[in-house]
């Protein structure tokens, strides 16, 4: 690999900071190793000391390069060699999780400080029982003197570091503590400078928190799945709306046909009562007529019985 230093202009649009594609240096630059020595990707150590080890590392990693996804000017890396010192291929260090901001992504092999130009901007590193001196002793020592900005600690499983997540912020070229604050329930807070977000570790679990948004950062497959889960609902909720208004326009149809059905049975009472009214009526008229005849009858009858009365007195003479 070669250890020639790459120039890099970088400008600003907007809030993204665009670098320009690299530029070789004539011959003879002082970013020359005119005697390079081949910076090897590997140094014989396993990558990850346990599962619960690289699991950490890798979802925060994952976490940070979704939040800041779409920058051409941010680089991650995860247990890749860091080199520090041109033409020493000994002084290396292999952080769990860096960021180096003002630097393209791509692919490398391994990333040394004098190509990049600068040294990683954060770097993290999560406690194991191998490790955990010296992330606090020799590998400390290292990024303090590499110039790394902001340096992590954090204590997955307990027993190592209280609180379990601590930052340091090089300032005039030594570590300080950075301010953090626990809270009643236990979680503990911590403003990063370099990331603008508050770090959280709460009930066994590291957090990243953005004032901007008032949200905490997921993973990229949480957040997929919250997306998914949300369009679900979503839909859930609309094919609910469906069967109400499909429910209510069933019930309004009922309702209609139960007051039609009302309304004609109203009307075939009001019908039928006609009907009867009418027949009471020609049952009287009926009567009326009965009776007149009846009357009609009488009267003839009784002139007929006037006239063979006054018949028999004709025929018996005066008497």
């Amino acid at each position: 690999m070669s250890v020639m230093r790459v120039q890099r202009s970088v400008s600003v649009v907007g809030t993204v900071r665009v670098v320009e594609p690299p530029v070789r240096p004539p011959h003879g630059s002082p970013w020359i190793d005119e005697d390079p020595v081949e910076c090897p990707s590997e140094d014989g150590l396993p990558m990850a000391t346990n599962p619960t080890h690289s699991q950490w590392a890798s979802a925060c990693s994952r976490t940070l390069k979704h939040n800041f996804r779409g920058r051409i000017d941010l680089y991650f890396g995860v247990d890749m060699l860091v080199y520090y010192e041109r033409g020493n291929r000994k002084a290396a260090v292999a952080p769990d999780v860096f960021l180096s901001f003002g630097v393209p992504p791509g692919e490398r092999a391994s990333y040394s400080v004098w190509e990049e130009g600068k040294p990683p901007d954060v770097v993290w590193e999560f406690a194991s029982p191998s490790t955990v001196k010296e992330d606090t002793g020799k590998k400390k020592e290292k990024y303090r003197r590499m110039g790394v900005r902001e340096y992590w600690l954090v204590d997955p499983v307990g027993g190592y570091h209280d609180p379990r997540v601590q930052g340091f912020q090089l300032i005039d070229g030594a570590y300080e503590r950075m301010p953090w604050k626990e809270d009643p329930d236990g979680m503990v807070t911590v403003w990063s400078p370099v990331l603008q977000l508050e770090v959280r570790f709460a009930n066994g679990q590291l957090r990243f928190w953005d004032r901007k948004t008032a949200q905490y950062l997921e993973l990229p497959e949480v957040e997929a799945e919250a997306r998914v889960v949300s369009e679900v609902e979503a839909r859930q909720a609309a094919e609910a709306l469906r069967q109400k208004a499909e429910a209510r326009v069933v019930s309004e149809v009922e309702a209609r046909q139960k007051a039609e059905a009302r309304v004609a049975s109203e009307v075939e009472a009001r019908q039928a009562a006609e009907a009867l009214q009418r027949a009471a009526e020609a049952r009287v008229e009926s009567s009326e007529q009965a009776l007149k005849a009846e009357k009609r009858a009488r009267k003839v009858l009784e002139a007929r019985i006037a006239e063979s009365a006054a018949e028999r007195r004709s025929t018996r003479g005066p008497t």
